[in-house]
Parts: C-alpha cells; structure tokens; sequence
C-alpha cells in the first residue's frame, strides 16, 4: 500500500510525546506516536478517554484485554493485535482464550463471550447486533459496564485508521505458563 502520511520525525515530536516515544520499545506503537503526532492536541484528549474507558472501568482487565483484542481482529491492525497487557496475562488471559474470540469460546466466562460477540457486531456491523446478544449484556453487566463497553468498542477502532496509515507490528504472544 502506498504511504498514507507521513511519520513525525521522533526529533520533531512535541516533548509529552517524545516521552512517551521513547518510553517504549515498541515500534508499532513508536509509529502510532509518530502519526497521531499530526494533531498532538487531538491526540492528547483522545488519549486520556481510551486510557480511562480501558484502565479505569468496571469490566476488569482479563474481559478488557478480550474485548480489545476482539475489535483488533475486526480492524485487522497488528499493532492492536500484537500487545498484551501484563494485568490481564496475570489475570488469566492465555493465547488459547485469545485463539477462541473468533471460534468456539469454551474457556471463556458466559460474560466474557457476550461481551466478546458484543464487541465483533459492535465493530463489524453494528445494526445486526440482536434482542439476544443485548439480553446477554443484560444478564451480565450492569447500565455502567454495559456503556463502558460500548465506548470501549469505539475507542479500540482507531485500529482501523492504524490499519490505513500501514502501521505494523511483530506478534508479542502471551508467554506460556
């Protein structure tokens, strides 16, 4: 694919970026930094939301993480796909858990896969999402937890501009235990 945009320079990038820049070693993530560099302001306030719906929610970092990674795999962006948080890995989230998102979810919660087929609708078409799949969410979530998804689901698919602008990221796999 040809270059959407152009990176920011990493010399070039405002200094609470730079920060974060050089805080990781990631470079997919670098390249995220570089182009969301463009509108550092917008950036900045898009940034404390995401880090708010995903941090400090009342979902928990295990059925976050799930979540995340299920409207990655819509989005098909490898640096959404590629990470994964040390919380929800110490949580119990294994690549086999991963690996059931888009098949069979036998090691799931009944909360989690009704999140998860929340999120896979939410992100991929959004008007077939059912009476059935809402009536999960119900049993499940409370009003708040319910909203908290829906706006996680929304934040996570800046993946598909990632995707656009070709960035890319080597697989980072939960270690085995």
């Amino acid at each position: 694919m040809a270059e959407f945009m152009p990176l920011v320079e990493p010399e070039e990038l405002p200094e609470d970026l730079r920060r974060q820049w050089d805080a990781t070693e990631r470079e997919g993530l670098r390249d995220f930094l570089r182009l969301m560099a463009h509108a550092p302001e917008q950036f900045r306030l898009f940034n404390a939301a995401y880090a708010s719906a995903r941090f400090d929610n009342h979902l928990g970092v295990r059925l976050t993480e799930l979540v995340r990674i299920a409207v990655a795999q819509t989005t098909r962006c490898p640096v959404c796909m590629a990470g994964r948080h040390g919380a929800a890995v110490s949580a119990g989230l294994t690549e086999e858990l991963v690996g059931e998102i888009g098949g069979e979810r036998r090691c799931m919660t009944e909360a989690e896969a009704a999140a998860v087929a929340f999120a896979q609708r939410f992100a991929t078409d959004h008007l077939s999402i059912t009476d059935e799949q809402t009536a999960a969410l119900r049993e499940h979530f409370d009003p708040q937890q319910v909203v908290e998804l829906a706006l996680l689901c929304v934040f996570c698919l800046v993946g598909r501009f990632s995707m656009l602008a070709g960035l890319q990221e080597q697989s980072c796999p939960v270690p085995a235990r």
